[in-house]
C-alpha cells in the first residue's frame, strides 16, 4: 500500500500545472471523485485525460492530509478531556 507521503511525492513529480485541489474541511474530509475516463465527457468539458488524473491525485492528497489533520485534532481533544477526567476523578 502506498503511504500518504509517497502519494504526495508522486503527484508533485507528475503535476505540471498549478492545479488547486478541492478544499477540505477538518473532520468533514471528502474523498476525491474518480478520474473521468470517458473521452466524450473529457472532450465536452475541454479536459485532457492526463489533467484529469492529476486532478484526482491532487484531490486524493488533500483528502489524505485532511484525514491526518482530523486524526491529530481528535487525539489532541481526547488528551485534554482525559487530563480533565484524571484531575476530577483520579486525584482523590
Amino acid at each position: 500500500m502506498i503511504g500518504p507521503l509517497a502519494v504526495i511525492a508522486l503527484v508533485q513529480v507528475a503535476s505540471s500545472g498549478p492545479y488547486i485541489p478541492a478544499p477540505q474541511v477538518l473532520h468533514l474530509c471528502v474523498p476525491p471523485a474518480d478520474p473521468i475516463e470517458d473521452q466524450a465527457t473529457l472532450e465536452r468539458h475541454g479536459i485532457e485525460e492526463r489533467e484529469e488524473y492529476i486532478r484526482y491525485f491532487n484531490d486524493l492528497n488533500a483528502y489524505l492530509l485532511c484525514l491526518q489533520k482530523s486524526q491529530t485534532d481528535i487525539i489532541q481533544q481526547s488528551n485534554v478531556w482525559h487530563e480533565r477526567y484524571k484531575e476530577k476523578f483520579l486525584s482523590e
